[in-house]
């Protein structure tokens, strides 16, 4: 009995190390096999789901404190070249949210630290040969707190590359991937904002979540790189929560990945990219232009109730006043200080009030779709925030 349980205890602790692993696998997996459905960024998901598959195995294998310091220093080589190609993966997958331009040389930048760093660390490795390069592990790993080596000699060379120095790019790539990956998500939701009036299916939220789940995954690592500098015995006590941890991390995100859906398809005339006033080079509107759309926005508007259309966008408005989305954004902008989603939807709700004193039977699903909602959970956020008040409270005053 005392073996079998012996041996089920193996079994699951194998299994919580190998879960960030087959989690990965199973993301790339699904997108690899619904790769013509895909968007872009769900595409660069894939890929990194890949690298990731790879790095967590290496990562299994050194959290198992490999006595094997031959397979260890032929891992390390895979591990510092790999681990840095996940950030820069991260990255783009949050730029590839705000436009459908071709790669260039400022987003593969990103994936030199980790070809470099790799590179050096596999020639000195080359260079000490196998003997040694099992003795500088061994050294590494066994007398992290009294080992010293000779400025200028190869190990000492490594030493400052696959630690020192990997560790600064580390952290920097950490703040940069937060930092413009939360720019990025800013973006993509103003983005929406100032081209649809109904963001039912346009990801925000699923954005959001993955922006999330990437700050606790980039914790988790923060906490590794931290337990390993601290001590090794430590990294490897607490290896069990951090893999766990990090496989579920790692589900959350691909779980909300696989469920955003593309807006590229109903963006009109972009330009290669989601449209906002920022993006695009503006001329000033001049007055006797403003003098001439307003009126004939207006009208489009407030006579022709044209925001009752629950699929409008920028461009419809700007296609019926035969203009530029440019002018019609920044004259809402400037005219009303808001962008078109919550212009559009500021009519709904004063559209939905009318409704609702005129015609007092009826119900809060009917208000909602006359009024250009898609749905009546929609409807009822808006009106609250917009009012204070919810439905059946403003109703009954």
């Amino acid at each position: 009995m005392s073996v079998q349980n012996s041996n089920m205890d193996i079994i699951i602790h194998n299994m919580i190390l190998h879960l960030p692993c087959f989690v990965s696998i199973y993301w790339a997996a699904l997108l690899l096999l619904n790769k013509k459905s895909n968007n872009r960024p769900q595409n660069i998901w894939m890929v990194l789901m890949f690298v990731l598959s790879a790095c967590t195995f290496v990562w299994i294998m050194l959290f198992g404190g490999i006595d094997n310091y031959k397979l260890y220093y032929k891992l390390d080589i895979v591990d510092i070249t790999l681990t840095l190609f996940i950030f820069p993966l991260l990255y783009l997958y949050f730029w590839a949210l705000n436009t459908q331009k071709a790669l260039t040389w400022k987003q593969y930048i990103w994936f030199l630290p980790g070809l470099i760093l790799g590179g050096i660390s596999a020639f000195l490795y080359l260079r000490m040969g196998e003997e040694q390069s099992i003795k500088y592990i061994q050294t590494v790993i066994e007398n992290q707190d009294t080992y010293q080596f000779v400025p200028g000699t190869p190990q000492w060379l490594l030493y400052l590359v696959s630690l020192q120095i990997y560790y600064v790019v580390f952290f920097i790539q950490i703040i940069a991937v937060l930092s413009l990956s939360t720019l990025n998500v800013i973006r993509y939701r103003k983005g929406v904002q100032n081209f649809f009036s109904n963001l039912e299916g346009k990801s925000i939220e699923n954005n959001r979540a993955v922006l999330i789940g990437l700050f606790i995954f980039l914790f988790i690592g923060l906490v590794a790189a931290f337990l390993w500098g601290a001590s090794p015995e430590v990294y490897y006590s607490s290896k069990y929560v951090l893999m766990s941890l990090t496989g579920v991390c790692i589900f959350y995100m691909g779980y909300h990945v696989y469920k955003t859906k593309p807006i590229s398809q109903h963006l009109l005339h972009t330009e290669g990219k989601l449209p906002t006033e920022e993006d695009e080079p503006l001329e000033e509107v001049n007055e006797a232009h403003r003098n001439k759309m307003l009126p004939l926005f207006n009208r489009l508007i407030d006579e022709e109730k044209k925001f009752l259309h629950s699929t409008l966008t920028l461009d419809d408005i700007a296609f019926e006043l035969k203009t530029n989305r440019t002018y019609v954004s920044r004259i809402i902008n400037e005219e009303f200080q808001c962008n078109f989603y919550e212009f559009i939807n500021r009519k709904r709700v004063e559209f939905a009030k009318e409704l609702m004193m005129e015609n007092p039977h009826l119900t809060q699903e009917q208000i909602a779709e006359m009024s250009g909602f898609t749905h009546a959970s929609t409807f009822s956020r808006t009106f609250k925030k917009q009012t204070g008040l919810t439905f059946r409270q403003w109703k009954n005053r």
